[in-house]
């Protein structure tokens, strides 16, 4: 499934038989407003329900917004879940036809995340939820 720009939604991860997540989708609601990149705490519920992922896709800006190069597409995740996930992303670019992989960073538990983009994106696919482990580097 693939989200639209200007989308506000949760997931509810359900494992599967290959030990890694899919997901429902348990609240959806369009996100029309812009953004501030490094203001972003008040766009998440107060009280957030446990074991969800919330997801804000939409558009940022920096320094004042005054011209059109401090716009970003922005993608915001906090994950209410108890162990750290990874994830897969698929990106449709406004001016290609098809998807394509990008990268996005690994959610550690009861944290939130930014990625951004410096070009619009019209959809953006949420695939192949697994548990992260850590590893240490030595």
């Amino acid at each position: 499934m693939a989200f639209k720009l200007g989308s506000k939604f949760s997931l509810k991860l359900v494992k599967n038989q290959k030990g890694s997540f899919d997901y429902k989708i348990i609240r959806y609601e369009d996100f029309e407003k812009t953004f501030k990149l490094f203001e972003t705490e008040k766009l998440f519920a107060k009280n957030p329900e446990k074991e969800t992922i919330e997801v804000i896709f939409g558009i940022g800006y920096s320094r004042d917004g005054k011209e059109e190069k401090d716009y970003k597409t922005v993608m915001l995740l906090r994950n209410n879940y108890d162990f750290p996930l990874q994830y897969d992303a698929d990106i449709k670019i406004w001016n290609k036809d098809d998807f394509e992989k990008t990268t996005v960073t690994p959610l550690y538990p009861g944290t939130r995340h930014t990625e951004f983009w410096p070009y619009k994106i019209d959809y953006i696919a949420l695939i192949n939820f697994t548990h992260f482990s850590y590893q240490k580097h030595e």
